[in-house]
């Protein structure tokens, strides 16, 4: 009565291959997370490009350049999703033996006393759903090698296909995206008016998150643009100098014959350095007033153990001076055109 569910069961003791394709966003964007086990970001590819244009054999994490073969990048909710769509699919065959099974013995009934039935009633097929977290802050990239697109909340690097340095190239949206997020947070106080404390709490985690965004990008992208300049003494550019202002300076003084404090107003450096200062705070003492950050920024406004406060007006105004600061350095660093 039951042979086809036997023979179902005894299909299970073979390996079976079930294809699963992930489900994607709206705008065809596919769920990616990094394997490595001190990164684990979390970023975008459009579905198409991660199907034609990533390798099996090997994907690179736009942020730690970790590199591991295609099918290790599932996010955790996908390996959830995939494990639930193959038990669905060992039910849906378990359910069509079954259902044969039954109906044989339903047939096989005569009518007495006591009727016997059985039915089988088969189980949802999961839904998948992806998370939509901070999109405001997301940022889009399309490498300039090999036209990948992919996407990423904070900083991305490097291209997932190819692993191509996007540095250069990213820096200019990550300006244009803390702009957008900056102009996007009347939207999120309105939203979020029947709990002032929460918005409060999340605008200032945004704005705060902002300066960190734009001092990395700009660091990394003053690195990479002095790694191109023939004359730069890249011997003495060691790890993390240019995440000092006053080192990477020198730095830019003997590449181009000029500093930072050369493409800034007094006043502007000035800012810059505070700025610069308060998100060395925000990174290492959440934000706590010290000694040293007195000293180095000149900022007379707060005393050792209060709090920054980090304003609208501040993210934009240091988005400005590094755009300014970036466009100097790149103007400076091309080549000189060639002699009629």
């Amino acid at each position: 009565m039951f042979d086809d569910l036997i023979r179902e069961v005894r299909q299970l003791e073979r390996r079976q291959t079930i294809s699963v394709p992930l489900p994607e966003d709206k705008e065809g964007y596919v769920d990616r997370q990094c394997p490595g086990a001190k990164c684990k970001a979390e970023f975008k590819v459009l579905g198409k490009d991660w199907d034609s244009k990533v390798a099996n054999a090997r994907a690179y994490c736009p942020v730690c350049r970790n590199e591991a073969p295609s099918d290790d990048w599932a996010t955790p909710a996908q390996v959830k999703y995939v494990e639930a769509v193959a038990l669905a699919h060992l039910k849906r065959q378990l359910h069509g033996a079954l259902e044969s099974g039954a109906r044989q013995f339903n047939q096989r009934q005569r009518p007495g006393l006591l009727t016997f039935s059985l039915s089988v009633t088969p189980d949802t097929t999961p839904v998948f759903l992806p998370r939509a977290v901070g999109e405001v802050m997301r940022q889009r990239f399309t490498c300039e090698r090999c036209q990948c697109s992919y996407s990423s909340i904070g900083a991305a690097f490097f291209c997932p296909a190819c692993g191509h340095n996007s540095v250069l190239t990213t820096f200019v949206q990550t300006l244009e995206t803390v702009r957008n997020t900056v102009a996007a947070l009347p939207s999120i106080r309105q939203a979020m008016d029947a709990d002032p404390d929460a918005a409060h709490n999340a605008v200032r985690l945004l704005l705060e998150q902002s300066m960190g965004r734009l001092v990395g990008a700009f660091e990394n992208y003053a690195e990479e643009l002095f790694a191109s300049v023939p004359t730069a003494p890249h011997a003495k550019a060691k790890r993390g100098s240019f995440q000092r202002l006053d080192e990477a300076s020198r730095l830019w003084q003997e590449a181009v014959g000029k500093g930072y404090q050369d493409l800034l107003s007094p006043q502007e450096m000035a800012g810059l350095v505070r700025f610069v200062q308060q998100r060395h705070l925000l990174t290492h003492a959440n934000g706590i007033v010290d000694a040293d950050y007195l000293t180095k920024s000149a900022d007379r406004t707060y005393s050792i153990c209060q709090r920054i406060v980090i304003r609208e007006a501040d993210v934009l105004t240091l988005a400005d001076l590094l755009a300014k600061l970036a466009n100097a350095l790149k103007a400076l660093s091309a080549p000189p055109p060639p002699q009629p």
